[in-house]
């Protein structure tokens, strides 16, 4: 039996329409329960704005701009108009629905060609059709096709249906109704406890597969593993202050040099091996000489497992910066090339499957034993050097080493710590010598003057705030002339509406960013500003997701306010 598309929509909007947690879980545990295994998946990505699995092959990559061309071809609405309302109501998939209500009439030649749009009711699969027809379109050409794809969807769509397309499209449901909401709503759907739902989802990082898996009772779900070729989400850490914080909790401590590199998952089979992201991506096309590394008697030795580790890109032993690094990943052709200039080695710090059994919930010094006793090094995997300190003298010095050998600080491990892919606890605790960096939005850009007449080169950065994104300071610091140009180009593809200063964009690229600290101020309705804010980097392995919420800023502003009063009393 099929699934309407309006139905969906129905639902979720009864979702957006109450504050209360509860509320959202009950409703949308209720529409889970009536559906069917196929359907299950589908919902569950559409309702937290994923149009495919993370895992999938296919990507969407749709700009607002062109999604924009489709809604003025269709519509009469004009820029302004549109650049009005977004400016009240900071959302793309409500500025959809307003412009559908204005469609232009089509003549009887386009109506007999596409069909009568009433005649023609959008269901669940024949949306993801239409998702995947657009994703399928690649190379020179593809933009227009895209749009025509976009466009022959929404002549079949109601306004509302038109407004959870572009939300689904954009990543962005506007309901509050995010990962962990959606857990608590299969688990009240199946019956499920939330614990043994969310290490189904631990295991399997697939929020569709985890609603299919606990609608079948005769699958036991803590008895779940992780899979080969099945990339789960990496553990993270926690930000520590101090080494005397850290004693506090721990008396002693696994210690290893924190990396600047690209975090990635390591899957060794039979016959193959593959690379994974942070955000699941498979990039194993990106570093052969890695791959290249396994030789078929540590597959023998290892199969099926599945590691945890740090690509670093090295030059003369150092390791280079991360911009340079991320040009591998998105590189397509010519990888040879930068296999030689930049040579990529993959540090492995974890083990999470050996030889098929699951290492989860093993201790992470048993964890290291496995580790260590069945991977020798190769030409460019290596393990990572840990020692384990309890001493805060032995700790600083192992810092500064690390901080002199290139490092970013330390990681501090608790020994006994079990593996929590995707959370981020005290189990692991990163302590650097520099203020914590943010992970924030570019929302805005305006051109530059002078040498960078001609860039979007000041850039608007904001902080998460719930559904919504706070602007907490400006930078044109921090990038090479070549990331300014990228920026450019990608930043006019993203465009929303044209300013005074600039351009207003979506919020899809995140950045590191450094700053000196964080001040008062009424320029900003957050009322915080980050000073001398600059971009350490460009994360093109995070998503919209992982930026820095408010409350992180907030709590970073009083914890500088009380290292100033510590000082003032010194």
């Amino acid at each position: 039996m099929t699934l309407k598309f309006k139905d969906f929509c129905k639902v979720m909007e009864e979702v957006d329409s109450t504050s209360k947690k509860n509320e959202k879980v009950t409703i949308f545990a209720s529409f889970l329960r009536k559906l069917s295994e196929s359907q299950l998946p589908l919902v569950c990505y559409y309702a937290t704005g994923q149009p495919f699995s993370k895992t999938s092959e296919n990507k969407i990559q749709f700009g607002w701009s062109s999604f924009m061309n489709v809604i003025y071809q269709l519509t009469s609405r004009t820029p302004d108009d549109l650049s009005g309302f977004y400016g009240i109501k900071a959302d793309f998939g409500s500025l959809i629905e307003y412009a559908l209500l204005e469609r232009t009439p089509q003549p009887k030649s386009l109506d007999s060609y596409f069909g009568q749009r009433e005649t023609k009711e959008l269901t669940i699969e024949g949306v993801n059709k239409h998702l995947v027809k657009i994703a399928s379109l690649k190379g020179k050409g593809s933009q227009k096709a895209k749009q025509s794809q976009l466009s022959q969807s929404l002549r079949n769509a109601s306004p509302l249906e038109a407004k959870y397309i572009a939300r689904i499209i954009t990543s962005d449901t506007r309901t509050g109704f995010r990962g962990g909401l959606l857990l608590d709503a299969i688990a009240e759907a199946f019956n499920r406890s939330n614990k043994d739902v969310r290490y189904a989802y631990m295991v399997l990082s697939d929020i569709g597969e985890v609603a299919q898996v606990a609608k079948d009772h005769s699958v036991d779900l803590h008895l779940l593993k992780p899979r080969i070729f099945h990339p789960l989400r990496s553990m993270l850490a926690s930000k520590a202050e101090s080494i005397d914080e850290v004693l506090d909790n721990y008396k002693r401590l696994v210690c290893e040099p924190k990396i600047d590199g690209f975090r990635a998952q390591l899957h060794v089979g039979k016959n193959r091996s593959k690379l994974y992201s942070r955000n699941l991506e498979d990039v194993t096309h990106a570093f052969p000489e890695i791959i290249d590394s396994i030789s078929s008697d540590l597959r023998k030795q290892l199969t099926p497992s599945i590691l945890d580790g740090e690509v670093v890109a090295l030059v003369d032993g150092k390791p280079v910066f991360f911009q340079d690094l991320s040009t591998r990943i998105q590189r397509k052709r010519d990888i040879d090339i930068s296999v030689k200039s930049i040579p990529c080695y993959y540090y492995i710090f974890d083990i999470l499957l050996h030889q098929g059994k699951s290492l989860l919930n093993t201790q992470l010094m048993k964890r290291k034993e496995i580790l260590y006793s069945s991977i020798p090094d190769r030409k460019n995997i290596i393990k990572m050097e840990h020692k384990i300190l309890g001493n805060k003298v032995d700790i600083q010095n192992q810092l500064q080493e690390a901080i002199l050998n290139g490092s970013e600080g330390l990681m501090l491990k608790d020994p006994v710590s079990e593996y929590q892919a995707g959370k981020r606890g005290k189990g692991w605790l990163k302590l650097k010598v520099t203020l914590p960096t943010l992970d924030l939005v570019i929302v805005g850009a305006e051109w530059g003057h002078g040498r960078r007449t001609g860039w979007l080169s000041n850039y608007h950065l904001a902080a998460r705030d719930n559904n919504e994104f706070c602007v907490i300071g400006k930078t044109f610091k921090g990038l090479k002339d070549e990331e300014f140009i990228q920026l450019t180009e990608r930043l006019q593809e993203l465009e929303l509406s044209q300013e005074p200063y600039g351009i207003s964009v979506q919020p899809e690229i995140v950045v590191e960013v450094e700053f000196d600290n964080i001040q008062e101020s009424s320029k900003y309705s957050s009322g915080m500003a980050l000073r001398f804010a600059r971009i350490k980097r460009i994360r093109i392995d995070k998503e919209i997701e992982d930026v820095d919420n408010i409350e992180t800023v907030r709590q970073l502003y009083q914890e500088q306010l009380k290292r100033q009063k510590r000082a003032d009393k010194a």
